[in-house]
């Protein structure tokens, strides 16, 4: 029942409210100026210590009960899971990330953020080809003592097209 009131809470303002940012192609609605300004760069900053391996940076990003889901591996609960499962993935130089951040709604304290990324992943062989993973997530965070923190990360592979 408590989810339900977060859903509902959030659903009708972020309806009523959506708009493109004028500067980007980002949809923002909700939320003051200042929110969503922390937000994009929140954003930003998420990408370049994941790419360079700035492991607490990132983790200065997390909720204490922070929640991972990503494609097809087990869920990471907590602060200590989540530094572990991002300990041995991110700043590695063979891999090239992109993120292509789509839209932030912000009702209050928590905001939700959608995207989609795609990672490059160089190939060990000197003429073989890179491997790309393409995929998008859904991000909700939580206002906590005046700071936005990742309370729940969520991410899935682009569906692969069937001839037919």
């Amino acid at each position: 029942m408590k989810m339900f009131k977060f859903f509902a809470v959030l659903a009708i303002p972020f309806l009523l409210s959506v708009q493109a940012h004028p500067a980007l192609s980002v949809e923002i609605s909700g939320g003051t100026d200042e929110d969503q300004a922390q937000l994009l760069q929140i954003s930003k900053d998420w990408v370049k210590a994941y790419t360079t391996g700035d492991l607490d940076s990132l983790m200065n990003l997390m909720h204490e009960d922070a929640l991972l889901m990503p494609h097809n591996q087990v869920t990471s609960r907590g602060y200590d899971a989540v530094r572990t499962y991002f300990q041995s993935r991110i700043g590695n130089p063979n891999v090239t990330m992109k993120d292509d951040l789509q839209e932030i709604r912000v009702n209050g304290d928590w905001a939700i953020i959608r995207g989609a990324f795609s990672f490059e992943i160089a190939s060990s062989e000197p003429a073989g080809k890179p491997f790309v993973h393409n995929g998008r997530y859904l991000l909700i965070y939580e206002k906590d003592d005046g700071a936005w923190k990742l309370l729940r990360d969520m991410d899935n592979l682009n569906p692969v097209a069937t001839p037919g």
